[in-house]
C-alpha cells in the first residue's frame, strides 16, 4: 500500500526528531546537531522526490526558490525505482556532479542516506532508523563549517578509526 505524503512526512518527523535526541555514543550531543536548529530558524526545506514525476534538478529548483539554507529530500519508490535497490555511493557522486556543474547549484552539495547501508556512528546504526532513502542538500560551506566545528567537540570521541576515516574526521 502506498503511503500518503501526511504519512511519509510523519515518520520522516519521527526520524528527525530521533536526530536531534542527545546519545551517549556522540558525547551526549544529538545524533546530527545541526538539524535543530534549521528546524527552529524555519531553515529546512522538506520534501519527497519521485523520480519518476519530477527530475532532480527541479526538485533543486523548488529548494531554491525556497530560499531555506538547507533541505531533506525524501525518496518515494516509483514503477522506475525501488531505493532499496539504490547503491547509496554511486547516487551521491552523480548528484554532486550534477550540482557542481550547474550554475546555480554550484555551490551545493548532497549527503545521500540509506537505511539499508551498512553504516554505523559511535557504534550506532543511525542511517538503519530512517525510515526512507533520503537525501540531505545544503551548501558546501555550510556542511564544512558545520564539520569544522564538530571536530573541535568531543562528538567524535567514542567513534571508531574507521568511522573516523570514512566521515573523513582527522
Amino acid at each position: 500500500m502506498k503511503e500518503s505524503k501526511e504519512q511519509m512526512l510523519e515518520r520522516a518527523y519521527q526520524y528527525i526528531h530521533w536526530l536531534t535526541t542527545p546519545h551517549e555514543a556522540f558525547n551526549n550531543m544529538a545524533v546530527c546537531p545541526f538539524i535543530e536548529p534549521e528546524i527552529k530558524q524555519e531553515q529546512l526545506y522538506i520534501d519527497i522526490w519521485n523520480p519518476s514525476k519530477m527530475a532532480f534538478m527541479d526538485m533543486m529548483s523548488r529548494y531554491y526558490d525556497s530560499q531555506k539554507r538547507s533541505a531533506l529530500f525524501i525518496c518515494q519508490n516509483s514503477q522506475d525505482i525501488d531505493w532499496e535497490q539504490v547503491e547509496r555511493r554511486p547516487i551521491q557522486i552523480t548528484l554532486n556532479t550534477k550540482l557542481k556543474e550547474h550554475p546555480l547549484f554550484s555551490e551545493y552539495k548532497c549527503i545521500v542516506l540509506s537505511p539499508w547501508e551498512d553504516f554505523t556512528a559511535g557504534g550506532v546504526r543511525t542511517r538503519e532508523k530512517s525510515p526512507y532513502f533520503m537525501i540531505n542538500i545544503g551548501s558546501r560551506l555550510h556542511f564544512h563549517k558545520s564539520h569544522k566545528q564538530l571536530q573541535k567537540s568531543r562528538y567524535f570521541a567514542n567513534f571508531t578509526d574507521d568511522e573516523k576515516k570514512v566521515l573523513k574526521v582527522k
